[in-house]
């Protein structure tokens, strides 16, 4: 979300690079914020672009973007909902739309402090402040990237057909919902990135796809939850195949962790969708006589 948005603003293209300084002290010392690898080792993941940022993971690049000059939370929320978030996914059952973090969303949850600050707009850069969204929200949005801002309508239903299985009574057609114009800038920049976190040794989730026959997009995600003590939430979206997509995923567990952990769930649907690893060779035995 963040990088069409940017990208399509002119904030960045394919090839902007920002130093990751690890430590995000601007604001200091009200708020300051560390990348992961920060947290973890005191290092940093020095100059990356859009796609490599995406590939590590990398916080600062996205806590840089967010707290430009020239990039409006305008630009930010109207993304965000062009690709499904925080709006509802035209699902047959009630749900919950959850909401983006705004301005909006500010005034409505709180009574005082209400006014949007940098600080807000820099944390609603890397997907935490108050944004609230569905698992079926986030699946959406793989969908939508895939299909380069095309967001099609959620769906539990297929077709009808008569209690003899002869007649087909009704047969679901596809419903675009919305359309969201993507700069190819962008798209090549995210659709890389994606390629990256599963196919790069330096991708958040190169470790379950490294070995995977099939080119996978993904992007893992940490749910900060305020508890002191407790696991973050783990997140983790892809679709399949990267270059011809068929099938999107989106996996969410609750006190997981980093969303690299949810990434093996999303491996062994796949294995099921593409049947990877199932013999389809008749075995030996069915064609013996007698």
């Amino acid at each position: 979300s963040m990088v069409v948005a940017a990208t399509n603003a002119g904030v960045i293209n394919m090839v902007s690079e920002i130093e990751d300084m690890g430590l995000f002290d601007k604001y200091a010392p009200g708020f300051t914020a560390k990348c992961l690898i920060y947290s973890h080792s005191g290092g940093t993941h020095g100059h990356v672009n859009a796609a490599e940022a995406l590939c590590v993971s990398c916080n600062y690049f996205f806590y840089m973007l967010a707290d430009d000059d020239h990039f409006s939370l305008e630009d930010m929320d109207s993304t965000a909902a062009g690709l499904g978030l925080g709006v509802p996914t035209g699902i047959e059952l009630p749900e919950n739309v959850g909401q983006r973090a705004n301005q909006e969303t500010k005034k409505k949850l709180y009574k005082e402090n209400t006014n949007w600050t940098r600080v807000d707009q820099v944390q609603a850069g890397i997907g935490q402040s108050d944004n609230r969204f569905t698992p079926l929200q986030l699946c959406v949005y793989a969908t939508t990237l895939a299909n380069k801002g095309t967001r099609y309508a959620a769906t539990f239903l297929n077709r009808v057909v008569s209690p003899d299985y002869r007649q087909l009574i009704f047969e679901n057609q596809p419903e675009i919902l919305s359309v969201l114009e993507i700069s190819n800038d962008a798209y090549l920049s995210y659709t890389e990135g994606m390629k990256m976190v599963a196919s790069n040794p330096t991708g958040t989730a190169f470790k379950i796809f490294a070995d995977y026959p099939i080119q996978v997009s993904a992007k893992t995600g940490t749910a900060q939850i305020g508890i002191n003590g407790a696991s973050d939430h783990g997140a983790f979206v892809c679709f399949a195949p990267s270059d011809d997509p068929q099938i999107a995923i989106a996996v969410f567990g609750e006190r997981a962790g980093h969303g690299s952990s949810m990434g093996w769930v999303a491996r062994d649907i796949l294995d099921k969708y593409f049947d990877v690893g199932v013999k389809n060779d008749v075995e030996s035995f069915e064609n013996l006589l007698g």
